[in-house]
């Protein structure tokens, strides 16, 4: 069905590149999901009482579909057209948003999506060009509030239902996208299973005049001079015939290779995308209800100490919001920053740096650390990275020491295969790893209340640690201590 409707819309032309050829279909491919989902969404307007979102969904359906039967006659170019569909896709989240809440809405978030079409239908560049644009769009929310200027008629606010609705339609577009990928795959391996059969029909073919020749071999064995030199050339095409065929085996090889990585990074791909629009919806979501609960109440306040305490509240609220977006920005720096500069470090003087700054709390702390970096004792790495998880670590172990006995910490490297272990070990109060150790290293999870924490710095470390080539374990007994063990690859100097 859907093929059916995708050649309809395919202009009648050849496409100059296979490529060119794939991204019209994927552009027929969303334009066709995104009037679908603007029909739903009407029928979703008369629960949510969205008049705006009504208009507009009906505008999409018209725009979309005008722009289909533009590119089948060819009244505008696949450059153009792709164009016009991410403009067109910012614009209705735009408005959408703008009539939800502005910077509060729950519409926004989804100005995400655009740089990963624009990635997916134009190119890099221009997906940079979008996220820039998605920057600023969510900067021009932060200083307009459009609850000043626009007509309260016409604003909805967050409501159960339309919450739901919205995350529900996140949730289709993105397995939408994921079926359009595992469908692109699925041709992609098709065509090269394809081609494998031609090249082993062409080889039973080459088979076939091997036995050919050799007949012919036998047939001219009575003339010796002229079998000599028959043998020869045989012998010759045969070289050719085995080396050709050595290079196919080869090509097949390293297509095989080539598809299992790009799979792979399509399916990392999409587990990021999921993981960081979880991970965004969820610790978003305490901070602004709490603002916009603390807002209403503000309205309805007519009390001076009321109002006062409601303000201070706000203020709360709001420095959290800061930090989690804050905290977001630094997983995104992680996952987008493993290019930096490698220096060669000694451990040794990388630590005595580090411990000036953490002094006062080894001193307050009457901590006793000692390290021993006999065994390797220097690396080539990015600095930032392995003083951040140096710190946490050494942090952590300072935080939940046993206030029963003094604090030790035990720092050394070794050598183990291909990688540089870092062993970070302290006596403190250690864990029960059959509790936690599944959630030990995900984002925001603190085991000890007598502590403040974000639960933000084992993440980083393993988040750091696998940037740079490497992975973390962790050893624990309760009430005896941790041991950390952070795996590092030795990179080549920049």
């Amino acid at each position: 069905m859907i093929d059916s409707v995708i050649t309809y819309f395919l202009p009648q032309l050849a496409f100059p590149s296979e490529r060119q050829g794939r991204n019209a279909q994927l552009l027929i491919k969303f334009s066709i999901i995104s009037i679908l989902f603007a029909l739903g969404y009407i029928i979703d307007t008369y629960f949510t009482h969205f008049l705006v979102a009504r208009y507009m969904m009906v505008f999409s359906v018209v725009t979309f579909s005008t722009l289909l039967f533009l590119f089948k006659y060819h009244l505008v170019s696949l450059r153009l057209s792709v164009h016009l569909f991410v403009f067109l896709c910012w614009f209705i989240i735009l408005i959408l948003s703008t009539f939800s809440g502005g910077i509060d809405s729950f519409v926004l978030p989804w100005i995400t999506l655009i740089p990963v079409i624009a990635l997916i239908l134009i190119s890099e560049r221009v997906a940079w060009l979008w996220g820039g644009i998605g920057f600023l769009t969510v900067l021009f929310f932060l200083s307009f509030d459009p609850n000043a200027f626009l007509p309260a008629s016409l604003i909805v606010r967050n409501t159960p239902i339309l919450t739901a609705s919205l995350h529900i339609g996140l949730q289709f577009i993105v397995l939408t996208l994921t079926y359009i990928f595992d469908q692109q795959q699925n041709k992609l391996i098709e065509k090269i299973e394809a081609q494998n059969a031609k090249l082993k029909l062409s080889q039973e073919e080459i088979e076939a005049q091997n036995e050919e020749l050799t007949q012919s071999q036998e047939e001219l064995s009575l003339k010796r001079n002229i079998v000599e030199r028959q043998n020869l050339a045989l012998i010759n095409a045969g070289k050719i015939i085995e080396q050709k065929n050595q290079e196919l085996v080869n090509k097949n090889d390293e297509l095989e290779i080539e598809i299992e990585k790009r799979t792979k990074e399509l399916l990392e791909y999409t587990q990021q995308l999921e993981q960081f629009a979880f991970i965004s919806s969820h610790n978003l979501r305490a901070p602004i209800a709490r603002i916009l609960g603390l807002g209403n109440l503000l309205e309805l306040s007519h009390n001076a100490a009321d109002e006062a305490q409601i303000k201070k509240n706000l203020i709360v609220s709001a420095q959290e919001l800061d930090r989690v977006v804050k905290d977001l920005n630094t997983i995104l720096e992680i996952k987008k920053s493993n290019h930096q500069l490698v220096h060669s470090i000694q451990f040794e003087d990388e630590l005595k740096l580090l411990l000036v700054g953490l002094e006062k709390e080894l001193t307050d702390s009457n901590a006793l650390l000692t390290f021993d970096f006999s065994e390797v004792p220097h690396i080539k790495t990015i600095r930032p990275y392995l003083d951040s998880i140096l710190i946490n670590l050494i942090s952590n172990a300072i935080k939940y020491r046993d206030y029963n006995r003094r604090l030790e910490i035990r720092i050394q490297t070794k050598q183990t295969g291909e990688f540089i272990c870092l062993i970070v070990s302290d006596n403190g109060i250690g864990l029960n790893l059959n509790l936690v150790k599944k959630k030990i290293f995900t984002i925001y999870s603190r085991f000890h209340s007598h502590v403040e924490g974000k639960g933000l710095g084992l993440y980083l470390v393993k988040e750091q640690a696998e940037a740079l080539g490497g992975k973390v374990e962790v050893e624990s007994i309760e009430g005896k201590g941790t041991t950390f063990r952070v795996y590092l690859k030795s990179k080549e100097l920049s």
